[in-house]
């Protein structure tokens, strides 16, 4: 490969690319709660998410959750839609316009519904899993 087709700022070794890995899942969602003024309780009881649940993503900040977990923390901090993708991202999902599921929870973020409560009285109405706990 020449070096016209290799980007400029490209790591030039895997270590080196590794090195320069992102913020966690983990990491966004505990910067987040901090920069809401939330308490972590606050956060976790919001989202519908158990104590433990949380404990363990708080003590591991590698912690991979589950799609509609890392959606009700986003809801839970009423992140905008692009927030709440970017926090999607780290957790290794995206929304997908070909899903139930996402739809439903992009239409009600796109139009300002964080009530969880709300949300998953959707979820439940087209067959769809829930958030939280």
């Amino acid at each position: 490969m020449n070096d016209a087709a290799m980007p400029s700022a490209a790591p030039l070794t895997l270590t080196d690319a590794l090195n320069q890995i992102d913020e966690s899942f983990s990491e966004m969602l505990l910067r987040k709660i901090d920069e809401s003024g939330m308490t972590d309780a606050q956060c976790y009881k919001k989202a519908n998410i158990d104590r433990k649940l949380f404990s363990k993503i708080r003590s591991d900040r590698l912690y991979k959750p589950s799609k509609p977990t890392a959606i009700a923390f986003a809801i839970a901090l009423e992140l905008p839609l692009a927030e709440m993708k970017e926090m999607l991202m780290k957790a290794g999902f995206a929304l997908s316009r070909s899903n139930k599921f996402d739809i439903i929870i992009e239409y009600h973020i796109m139009r300002g519904n964080y009530n969880i409560f709300e949300i998953n009285a959707t979820l439940f109405t087209y067959d769809q899993n829930l958030l939280g706990a």
